[in-house]
């Protein structure tokens, strides 16, 4: 049996942008109607590289593992191990908000959901289910909770 177009693309862009940073590749991935948590964008191409640059600035061997990949219709939803070691200044951009963090040349491996929508094999929405706080806690940015 072989791989949905959709299952391809997202395992793909996992592997190509975000593992390798590929920027050029994006318009391979994204449809320029995309949305990223119910937010759409005038400039789809700009905003993603600047969301992997500053991922991938901060966190230079930052890794997605699939762990989990299932499909329905026009969904894709995964199972993700996420990882890095904090290397470079994280400027925290939406979703998240904050300082920018400067590095400490610590690690942190945390669980993520993502679902994704697509349309002709291109991603057209984004959701996701992330452990913000454990990589914060981990990278030693907050405290445990009741210490």
């Amino acid at each position: 049996m072989t791989e949905s177009a959709n299952k391809d693309c997202v395992k793909r862009h996992f592997e190509e942008l975000w593992n390798h940073g590929e920027v050029e590749k994006i318009d391979e991935f994204f449809s320029p109607e995309f949305s990223n948590f119910g937010v759409g964008y005038s400039d789809v191409r700009g905003i993603i590289q600047h969301i992997i640059r500053t991922w991938r600035g901060a966190f230079p061997d930052l890794y997605f593992q699939i762990d989990l990949l299932v499909e329905d219709a026009d969904m894709v939803m995964c199972e993700v191990t996420l990882s890095g070691t904090h290397l470079g200044d994280f400027a925290q951009i939406a979703p998240l908000h904050g300082p920018t963090l400067a590095p400490n040349g610590r690690k942190f491996t945390v669980k993520h959901i993502h679902r994704f929508r697509l349309k002709e094999a291109k991603i057209i929405e984004h959701f996701a289910v992330r452990d913000d706080l454990g990589m914060f806690q981990q990278l030693g940015h907050l405290n445990a909770v009741g210490e």
